[in-house]
């Protein structure tokens, strides 16, 4: 990785984030159940230093948490549907009524702000077609009005995977 350090601000300092960091994290974003003697092997250094470092940067709030990928798809069947959404009227407070309904709905389970002919992407996880269908015609006939709603049914899923710094390399 030939990433140069970066300068982080933060309240009341500038902190460095070296290529080591970098690894860590990048280890971590992979495995967050690692155990430190295996992380400090990976990224090159000795244990102490290396758990010494992961505690810097979740205070730093660069590790925002851990968590498990849960394939709640083996347990339940689902169908994911993404919808491209534009507005009809291009308000503030258009705008704000939509986001607040959205969140309303668990089964919305992304929402994205765009630039383009569209402004939303969400992504519906449902129990089935019929309750995506519910919810869309909420949503057509709620307080917002719509000018578009395309709906993508989700055959499989071809690649998940978040970024990592050698993305920027």
């Amino acid at each position: 990785m030939s990433i140069h350090p970066i300068n982080i601000q933060t309240p009341g300092a500038s902190v460095k984030i070296d290529r080591i960091d970098l690894r860590i994290l990048t280890e971590l974003q992979k495995n967050g159940r690692i155990t430190n003697f295996k992380l400090s092997s990976l990224v090159g250094i000795s244990p102490s230093p290396c758990h010494k470092r992961v505690r810097r940067l979740e205070k730093m709030g660069l590790i925002s948490g851990y968590a498990a990928h849960v394939a709640w798809t083996r347990l339940y069947p689902s169908v994911s549907i993404f919808a491209s959404v534009s507005l009809k009227n291009h308000t503030a407070a258009d705008f704000q009524l939509f986001e607040r309904s959205i969140k309303r709905y668990p089964e919305i389970t992304n929402c994205f702000g765009l630039c383009g002919p569209y402004d939303y992407i969400l992504r519906f996880d449902c129990k089935d077609m019929v309750v995506y269908e519910a919810i869309s015609r909420e949503l057509l006939e709620g307080e917002v009005q719509l000018s578009r709603f395309d709906s993508y049914v989700v055959l499989r899923e071809i690649k998940n995977e978040p970024i990592s710094p050698t993305a920027w390399n």
